[in-house]
């Protein structure tokens, strides 16, 4: 009776369903987190290019329709906004680095809000990292922007 029960058959696949879904887990984990890491950077390159071709003397609407090609998201809405340091006020056919009255702004962001209401319903889902007996992590708290000084 002894020898029965030191017997060892099955001991790895016991073992293997105790850790299989830690590594599901972790996995799937990485996986969403590391999705989520990647639009945030496309974004980012996204505004850069906006905000450059700002820089080069390009209207509001140009650095708009930019962004949205650079990024491949056809509709920003209201999370998408084009500034100038100092600030200045902007239309969608100003030129942000060549006004029509005043001095030169510094520079010209392109700066998309990832709490905005109005953000594609795609990105929401991206920017929460939902793992199982995990607490959620947003990434929504943060602001995404590509910033150029103006030429002259």
């Amino acid at each position: 009776m002894r020898t029965k029960f030191r017997q060892e058959d099955g001991a790895a696949a016991v073992e293997f369903a105790l850790i299989v879904g830690v590594l599901a887990m972790l996995l799937f984990g990485m996986l969403q987190f590391g999705v989520a890491f990647f639009q945030l950077q496309n974004l980012r390159a996204a505004t850069r290019e906006g905000a450059r071709v700002g820089a080069v003397k390009g209207t509001v609407t140009d650095v708009r329709n930019r962004v949205q090609s650079a990024s491949n998201i056809p509709n920003f809405g209201t999370s998408l906004v084009v500034s100038t340091t100092p600030a200045t006020t902007l239309t969608p056919t100003s030129r942000p680095c060549a006004p029509t009255s005043g001095p030169i702004p510094d520079s010209v962001r392109a700066t998309i809000s990832l709490n905005n209401a109005q953000l594609p319903p795609g990105l929401v889902d991206v920017f929460t990292v939902d793992i199982p007996l995990m607490p959620t992590i947003s990434l929504r708290s943060a602001q995404v922007y590509g910033e150029f000084r103006c030429e002259s």
